[in-house]
């Protein structure tokens, strides 16, 4: 049995230009505009909670007095200046 879900409404406004590549994403995927917009805000949703996430792990670390050298630090950045 599948659950339904409450639907609100809500209302916002957004420039022009979103909204005509909006409806022309939703036309060329053949889908509709609410459709998109609730994706776009589950993925948003999403995203915030791994960086919520991040940064609470984080917090815990600094707790713990888990802390990244100096060596450390530089060593990392040095790798990623290499990609």
């Amino acid at each position: 049995m599948s659950r339904s879900r409450a639907i609100a409404s809500v209302s916002f406004r957004a420039p022009q230009n979103q909204i005509e590549r909006l409806d022309l994403l939703a036309k060329r995927q053949r889908r509709d505009r609410t459709q998109l917009i609730g994706e776009a805000i589950d993925q948003y949703l999403e995203l915030q909670d791994v960086h919520l996430a991040r940064i609470d792990e984080g917090i815990k670390a600094d707790e713990r007095g888990e802390y990244a050298s100096e060596q450390e630090v530089e060593a990392e950045f040095a790798r990623w200046r290499k990609l």
